[in-house]
């Protein structure tokens, strides 16, 4: 039984082996992309604010949170509502219906140019999500920009079309992260299900397998002593 056991278990320990040393050996913090932002901090001066917080607060009472950012050199109030979030300009008060193509390209030069991309990578490609989003993408930050680098890992970075904010990032060794961790838990699908029915049975079977194998080291403990 051990071992026709542990012949049926060749392969999904195999891939628990591959895919567990991949999590282990490769860094958390850089799979999640953690490197991938703007290093420089811009200061605010007071004096660029012509339209008044006050008037945002009178004129957004159930805004959620008001932040004062830069986009693409211009200041602007990012409000937060309870469905969405969108630009106030600081300085004629105008909102900004979305983030043109032009806009997005500038954000995304910052994290080329000033942040912590490789000033050689390029960027390739700046496609506008609307409707469908890819499978590394939750569909709650649709519509983005997915702006598209050249850089050896492939990076793709998605920006809110409302506030330009860098909602998430991926890389192919994020890519490839995701693909491995659905390999590892067993679930081919979403990749989200730790508790499927095909991971609690592989895993039953590989106790069942360990014990006999443990039972069978101790029916020859004297063999092996000798």
């Amino acid at each position: 039984m051990h071992r026709w056991l542990m012949l049926l278990l060749v392969l999904p320990i195999g891939i628990w082996s591959v895919t567990g040393s991949y999590f282990v050996l490769m860094d958390l913090g850089f799979i999640r992309g953690d490197h991938i932002k703007v290093q420089d901090i811009k200061h605010i001066d007071p004096s660029q604010l012509h339209y008044p917080i006050a008037a945002v607060y009178e004129r957004f009472p159930k805004a959620q949170a008001i932040t004062l950012t830069s986009v693409t050199d211009s200041l602007y109030y990012r409000i937060k509502l309870s469905d969405k979030s969108i630009l106030v300009n600081a300085d004629s008060g105008e909102l900004l219906p979305s983030i043109t193509e032009k806009q997005a390209r500038m954000i995304a030069s910052n994290y080329q140019h000033h942040g912590s991309l490789a000033v050689e990578a390029k960027l390739v490609s700046a496609t506008l999500l609307a409707d469908i989003a890819p499978a590394e993408l939750a569909p709650r930050y649709l519509p983005v920009w997915r702006m598209d680098f050249n850089n050896s890992a492939a990076t793709s970075l998605y920006l809110s079309a409302t506030t330009g904010e860098l909602v998430t990032r991926r890389h192919d060794y994020w890519r490839l992260f995701d693909l491995f961790w659905k390999w590892h838990i067993m679930d081919y699908d979403e990749g989200e299900a730790i508790d499927n029915l095909l991971l609690l049975t592989t895993a039953l079977i590989s106790i069942v397998a360990v014990l006999a194998g443990f039972i069978l080291l101790w029916q020859r403990r004297r063999k092996y002593l000798k």
